[in-house]
């Protein structure tokens, strides 16, 4: 038997099965990648997997994202001072407490504050200031907060 390739490929392009079927597969092979650029592109950048070292990328870029960000928050404190809601202590029927982080120094400085001392309905990852012993939420540093993070996460997701 020979094989000359110019009849194999001219025998392939004849046949009308193998060009439907290589357009069926050029049109769901781009429905897939819009789904999933759209995926990565969204707001809920939680549900997406990271391998063991994007986590490790993404946490040390996260840290050193927030410890620029609160460098620069912290340097004025007309504002008040700055937290982000981190962690809701399980089960504390009792005291309802709640922890807020800052970073300083290359640290993460973990404090406590109590549901009823926060604005109603925080969230975790919420961005909030203390000003004059009340904590107040700030809806404009929390957006640019998560979406910094979300970038974070996305830029990671696309190298792969």
């Amino acid at each position: 038997m020979e094989l000359d390739i110019n009849k194999v490929i001219d025998k392939i392009t004849q046949n009308d099965f193998i060009d439907n079927f290589i357009k069926e597969l050029s049109i769901t092979l781009e429905k897939y990648t819009n789904k999933n650029v759209s995926k990565v592109e969204g707001e809920n950048m939680n549900e997406i997997e990271l391998t063991t070292e994007e986590e490790l990328e993404f946490d040390r870029k996260e840290f050193d994202f927030l410890q620029n960000y609160f460098k620069r928050e912290l340097s004025d404190l007309d504002k008040g001072e700055t937290y982000i809601v981190t962690d809701k202590f399980e089960n504390d029927n009792e005291y309802h407490r709640y922890k807020v982080t800052q970073y300083k120094d290359n640290l993460e400085c973990k404090y406590i504050a109590f549901e009823k001392d926060l604005p109603q309905n925080v969230q975790l990852r919420d961005i909030v200031r203390k000003i004059d012993g009340k904590y107040i939420y700030d809806g404009l540093a929390t957006e640019y907060v998560k979406d910094s993070i979300n970038k974070i996460k996305q830029d990671i997701i696309n190298k792969r």
